[in-house]
This record gives structure tokens, C-alpha cells and sequence, in this order.
């Protein structure tokens, strides 16, 4: 009796960074994916992350009404197609054949893109929502600063010993062009905060910053996590990951910290400028 090839395991652990409340991924369902195990991923990878709710339509995006084959084929070749050009692979998957239940191998792999390629879908959102944002300041009409009033001349009554009203003194007073550009300089920054704004809210991050967490308890997970990197007698495994998907996920993660980075400096600028309005 031939020995069974683990092609789960692999999958497993490419789901383990998303930390997905449901479903869980056992050798069971694994061993020959089910749609409904399939389409509840995807769904749990949207309710984190809300990286592919974009590319699914409504009707499909419940389970409950993608009942019929043709619905079932329909819901994986768009991601099927989706994940081929955010990962500029062509995967060697067949619709059909998952819903039918065959080539679980070749299913593994298609789940293993899925969510590798969460990181891409992020910053094609994020580039999406920026050039949005762009695209309508673009189209909307420039308002330009209203004009000042000119100050009203009044001539001084006749006589002579009457004196000029206090309206026709000479004072000093401000350069209107000062103030215009002032108003400009402050609507400037204002709208480039707010364009930065929307181009963070683009990445659909679910960070679940608003949940209750013990102090103990993270602290004692950090204490256990530093413990275990620091002993050198722990032995690793090599990643189960097909190779070209491990390539992937590294070069993801490196265009992720430069896009970071790019975040920060845009936001120190952004700063700096909302700074000058107040100094």
C-alpha cells in the first residue's frame, strides 16, 4: 500500500499569519475540500481582511444563495482569476474539478495562493482607492479663494477746519496677498490630510483595536515568545510552502515594509504641514 502524500499540512500553515477565527483547517476537509469549506475561507478572509469582497458580487457572497454548479464555478474562476494577476502566476486549477471534488492536491494550492496573496490584494485596493481619490480631485471644480472687499473710500467733509473720518486715516494693514495665500497654503494642507486619510482606509485593515485585552495575559505571551526564540536548543522545520509560494510571501512581505515606510514619510509631511497651520 502506497503511502498517502501530505498536501495539507502546507495549507495549514500558510493560514496560520491570518489568524482567521473560522473555519478550521483540519487534514479532514483538506484532504478533499468541499465548496462550502472553500467559500467559508474566503468569507472569513473578507470579515479580517476585506480583500476580496470587491472582486465576488453580492449574490455570491452567500453561501446560502450560491447553490446551484454553474453559481459554484462562476464564484471560483473570478478568484481563480483574480489571484492569477495579483501573484502573475497561471494556476493549474480547474473550477469543475473543485466543485466536483477532484484534484484536492491542486485545490490545496489554489488555497495556499488565497492567502498568500492577501498582502497583494491590500495594496491593490489601497492603490485603487487612491486613484479614486485622485481621479475625483481631478474632476472636481478647483474653488478658488473669495475676494476681498475693497475698502470703502469716503471723502472728507468740506470746511475748513473738518477733520477726515476715521475710515479715510492711513493704517497699516495687511497684505491681501498675504491672507490668499495663507487660505490657500491652509486648504492645501487640510486636503492633502484628508487625501492621505482616505488613501489609509483604502488598505482595509481590521485590526481589532477596540477589543478588550488583559495586560497579564500579553504579557506572559510575550514572555513565552521571547523564551522560545531565545533557546537555542529549539530545532525548525523547513516550510511545508510550495517553493514559488514562499518566494512569494517573502517578496510580498519586503514590498509591504517599503510601503510602510512610504506611509510614514507621507504621514511626517502631512503632519508637518497641519503643524504650520497652528504655529
Amino acid at each position: 500500500m502506497s503511502e498517502e502524500v501530505d498536501f495539507w499540512s502546507a495549507t495549514i500553515a500558510a493560514y496560520q499569519p491570518l489568524q482567521l477565527k473560522s473555519p478550521e483547517l483540519t487534514p479532514k476537509l483538506l484532504k478533499r475540500p468541499p465548496f462550502r469549506f472553500i467559500h467559508d475561507i474566503i468569507s472569513s478572509i473578507d470579515a479580517r481582511f476585506a480583500v476580496y469582497n470587491h472582486v465576488i458580487p453580492a449574490e455570491l457572497r452567500n453561501s446560502a444563495q450560491v447553490d446551484t454548479k454553474e453559481k459554484k464555478i462562476e464564484y471560483l474562476t473570478l478568484l481563480i482569476r483574480y489571484i492569477n494577476t495579483l501573484m502573475r502566476v497561471e494556476l493549474d486549477v480547474n473550477p469543475k474539478k473543485i466543485v466536483s471534488g477532484h484534484e484536492p492536491e491542486k485545490t490545496n494550492i489554489f488555497l495556499q495562493y488565497a492567502a498568500a496573496a492577501v498582502g497583494y490584494a491590500q495594496q491593490e485596493k489601497g492603490a485603487r482607492a487612491t486613484s479614486a481619490a485622485t481621479q475625483a480631485r481631478v474632476a472636481s471644480p478647483s474653488s478658488s479663494p473669495p475676494k476681498l472687499a475693497a475698502p470703502s473710500s469716503t471723502r472728507p467733509s468740506e470746511g475748513p477746519l473738518a477733520l477726515s473720518p476715521a475710515s479715510g486715516l492711513c493704517r497699516k494693514k495687511r497684505n491681501p496677498m498675504d491672507c490668499a495665500a495663507r487660505r490657500c497654503s491652509h486648504v492645501s494642507a487640510l486636503d492633502e490630510a484628508a487625501k492621505f486619510n482616505r488613501k489609509l482606509s483604502g488598505y482595509s485593515l481590521n485590526l481589532s483595536l477596540d477589543e478588550e485585552r488583559d495586560v497579564r495575559t500579553e504579557g506572559q505571551s510575550i514572555v513565552r515568545m521571547w523564551k522560545a526564540l531565545s533557546n537555542p536548543q529549539v530545532e525548525t522545520e523547513p516550510s511545508r510552502m510550495p517553493q514559488e509560494a514562499l518566494e512569494t510571501a517573502i517578496k510580498r512581505q519586503i514590498e509591504t515594509i517599503k510601503m510602510m515606510q512610504e506611509l510614514l514619510s507621507e504621514n511626517d509631511r502631512v503632519i508637518d504641514k497641519l503643524e504650520s497651520l497652528v504655529t
